[in-house]
């Protein structure tokens, strides 16, 4: 008899030659019952791959008996229609990647972990029918869960969101998402998670969201995802079309990420301090690039590709407290000055905007339509420096707000070519109102520093 590899796969996982149990299930006087090589078959229960009606309690009942025994439940290939089952502690589910789902019965989560230490899910696909759902319901919601891995799973086709997690640690690794009414990702209050190497597309209005219901250190980790297509169906001027959000998160590092065709802006960080934006490469949004705004203290923004953005990076807020930060080593190009899908008056073409103890240095900006590089916009401005910069073909090569009475900023040694309207320019409220700083000072200057700039 020929046997396919497939066969061989499911024999393995899903075989019942092997009926063994751990001695420290056996110790419990759980009554014996089938084991596969790695684990219980959840056949044994009665759940049929297929079956048209709600096996939810057949799988209620497989997982208990899984979890009294110690052992992993193992998912034969096939649709099962559950909705609202409940993890056990410890509990691991293994599908066969691409080939065993779980279809929402009902509308509602298709599983549920809460108040547990421990749980893992391998080899899933979850399907949630396109049926809407309740703001951020996820397909798989978790709630106080220590450590919860989810690895090698698909979520198709939410009725909100993918996967939900509040106050949740763990890895979400090598994941898929698809077709999500509101968000693939959505983590709230975590205890440093860690999301990375997901494929991420066709999202109504975010892609990965770390929040918090209070501004705190996080610890999260968002790394090495690929995030594309991302609609802004909510509306709103921020709060969505955004590829990766941080809200309120301190200490997230957001780095080595694809993401492409954004509504809005690729990152954004509102109110994260000690935020890091390393690395990543975007191309095609609607509005900002990079976005540190509102109140946070602490950014770092470095080594990351933007391309075709109405700004590449954007660092502001002094109003509600943004301030300190680095932007530098980030390749820049195609700032256009376009409307955002908010708005109906265009905006932006600036290479980097930046207002408050920042350090903008070492960046490569071409095709700003506009501005290079803006240091502060009306009277925020406050301790900025513009050092060490290559800028070409753009509008001009880096503005400086006069409009605070008590300013300071250095601009030295920077490279700036075809800047038609000016090199360095002192600006008010974005109109400019000094000559060219690099050819001669200029007294309604006073307070700024330009020296040593290469301008061709």
């Amino acid at each position: 008899m020929m046997l396919s590899r497939r066969g061989v796969l499911a024999m393995g996982l899903f075989g019942t030659a092997s009926a063994v149990l751990p001695a420290r299930a056996q110790s419990r006087g759980t009554a014996a019952g089938p084991l596969g090589q790695l684990g219980l078959d959840a056949g044994q229960f009665g759940l049929r791959p297929g079956a048209t009606e709600d096996q939810s309690r057949q799988l209620q009942t497989a997982l208990k008996q899984a979890a009294a025994r110690g052992a992993p439940l193992l998912l034969a290939p096939g649709r099962y229609r559950v909705g609202g089952v409940v993890l056990p502690e410890n509990m691991r589910i293994v599908g066969v990647p691409g080939e065993t789902y779980l279809v929402t019965a009902n509308g509602q989560p298709v599983l549920i972990a809460r108040n547990i230490g421990r749980a893992e899910l391998s080899g899933l696909s979850f399907d949630g029918l396109d049926i809407p759902a309740t703001q951020r319901s996820g397909l798989l919601t978790a709630e106080n869960v220590g450590e919860l891995t989810v690895s090698g799973c698909a979520f198709a086709k939410a009725g909100s969101a993918g996967l939900t997690l509040d106050r949740c640690g763990g890895r979400i690794t090598a994941n898929r998402f698809g077709n999500m009414r509101d968000v693939a990702v959505f983590a709230i209050d975590s205890k440093s998670l860690v999301v990375e190497q997901n494929r991420i597309e066709d999202c109504g209005n975010n892609g990965i969201q770390i929040w918090r219901n209070q501004p705190g250190d996080d610890g999260s980790i968002v790394r090495g995802n690929h995030v594309a297509r991302i609609r802004t169906d909510g509306g709103g001027d921020g709060q969505n079309g955004n590829g990766i959000n941080v809200f309120r998160a301190g200490g997230v590092i957001v780095e080595g990420n694809q993401i492409r065709d954004c509504a809005l802006t690729f990152i954004r960080n509102n109110s994260g301090s000690g935020v890091q934006i390393l690395g990543n490469q975007g191309r095609r949004c609607g509005e900002v690039g990079l976005f540190s705004e509102f109140a946070f203290e602490g950014a770092i923004l470095a080594n990351n590709y933007l391309e075709d953005c109405a700004v590449g990076a954007c660092i502001t807020n002094l109003d509600h407290g943004g301030r300190i930060a680095v932007c530098a080593n980030n390749i820049i190009r195609n700032a256009t000055r376009r409307a955002a899908p908010f708005s109906k008056e265009p905006g932006g073409g600036f290479g980097i905007q930046v207002e408050a103890e920042a350090a903008v240095t070492g960046n490569v900006i071409e095709n700003a339509s506009e501005v290079g590089i803006v240091l502060g916009w009306s009277w925020a401005m406050r301790n900025l420096a513009a050092t060490g910069n290559v800028i070409s073909k753009t509008g001009i090569g880096i503005s400086v707000s006069l409009v605070p009475k008590e300013r300071n900023a250095l601009v030295a040694n920077n490279v700036i070519s075809e800047a038609r309207n000016g090199a360095v320019i002192g600006t008010e409220y974005g109109k400019p109102v000094s000559g060219d700083l690099t050819k001669a000072p200029d007294a309604r200057a006073s307070g700024i520093v330009v020296a040593n700039n290469a301008v061709r």
